[in-house]
């Protein structure tokens, strides 16, 4: 991996993630996989998606950047986690809306989020959440071997394989989720 991160096995750094993230990494993923999942110390003042790669030289196209959405229809409410790469932005308004089924798609309430995930804000990742909660991703995501994404703390980030995310309970690809920003 070529950047400025010093990347290391996640068994010897646990303290570097949050709780429900080792969690599921020690109980979806075999031994083997285990090993090509690893965790970074950073500075908390760039775990920012676009800041984070530019500050450790990272390629922006590595970056994933993950959001909670509460999507409601009436007096219904559920939660999804969208997953899009570093750079871009949701399309919750028409793409997450429709698929849904859904009147109003809005970013989940953050003292929620934070609840239910055990994780810190900025720092939310896929890899942990809520087993009911749908986790949509843009194909973009996978488009690389190897992606960088939260940890669940502000004070690191995971490497894994993007195909890994397809383990993941409660997963589907979602077709231009991810928009260019303007």
């Amino acid at each position: 991996m070529d950047n400025n991160l010093d990347f290391k096995k996640i068994e010897e750094n646990k303290h570097l993630l949050a709780e429900t993230t080792y969690d599921c990494i020690k109980n979806l993923f075999s031994k083997e996989e285990q090993k090509n999942i690893l965790v970074a110390e950073i500075d908390p003042e760039y775990m920012e998606g676009i800041k984070l790669c530019e500050h450790y030289d990272i390629d922006i196209k590595t970056g994933v950047n993950c959001l909670v959405c509460e999507c409601k229809r009436g007096e219904n409410k559920r939660y999804v986690a969208l997953l899009v790469p570093t750079g871009y932005k949701y399309n919750m308004s028409s793409t997450v809306r429709k698929y849904t089924n859904s009147r109003m798609v809005s970013v989940a309430p953050l003292d929620y989020v934070l609840e239910k995930t055990k994780m810190e804000y900025g720092s939310i990742n896929p890899i942990g959440l809520p087993q009911e909660w749908k986790i949509f991703i843009d194909p973009k995501v996978l488009e690389v071997e190897r992606i960088i994404c939260g940890s669940g703390l502000q004070k690191s980030k995971i490497s894994l394989p993007s195909k890994y995310l397809l383990k993941l309970n409660n997963v589907e690809i979602l077709e231009n989720l991810a928009k260019e920003l303007d």
